[in-house]
């Protein structure tokens, strides 16, 4: 795979990532039901904030995000006065979302890290900072900052001051590309 080519594969795979319409956060592309596990759960009905706290484990799909600590923060219900009452524990849309610590996130093939990361949906972006590794199948780029902005489909590494963006990727044997030159 040349350079160029991984680069838009790294990129394509954080976009699919968190590819859904700027007022559904989703893990997977296919969207669909989220199961989530943690130590501790706490719930702030006033600042419709979930905080997910200890081995937290998030799925949806094919997609894992894993954290030590992840803060949702929800929008007011689009559901309608009629359900107004009821609201509470995670009702409404997902804001933002924050992942602290060992953050984690996993797809077949395809892995990004970092110590934390931070989805903005009205931003329609995700950031992920803190030692960042991006990898798929064999290649991997690293540096400390991942800033993905999903609408411009622009995805951005940067290095930790001093230092520059590292990455490795493995060419694939692709004997007609090399039969032409």
């Amino acid at each position: 795979m040349r350079p160029a080519a991984f680069f838009i594969a790294v990129g394509a795979f954080v976009l699919a990532a968190f590819s859904a319409a700027p007022a559904h956060a989703q893990l997977s592309e296919g969207g669909g039901p989220v199961s989530y596990s943690a130590d501790n759960l706490e719930y702030f009905d006033g600042d419709r904030r979930l905080v997910l706290v200890g081995d937290v484990d998030i799925v949806q799909n094919d997609a894992r995000l894993r954290a030590d600590r992840i803060t949702l923060y929800f929008s007011q219900s689009t559901s309608g006065a009629a359900q107004g009452a009821q609201a509470g524990l995670g009702s409404g849309d997902i804001e933002r979302m924050i992942a602290e610590g060992e953050v984690y996130y996993v797809r077949p093939s395809q892995s990004a890290r970092g110590n934390r990361a931070v989805y903005e949906v009205a931003q329609d972006a995700v950031t992920f900072t803190g030692n960042v590794v991006v990898a798929s199948d064999e290649n991997v780029i690293r540096g400390e900052t991942l800033v993905l902005q999903i609408g411009n489909r622009r995805t951005t590494i940067r290095p930790t001051p001093g230092q520059r963006v590292r990455g490795v990727f493995v060419p694939r044997n692709n004997p007609q590309a090399g039969s032409g030159n």
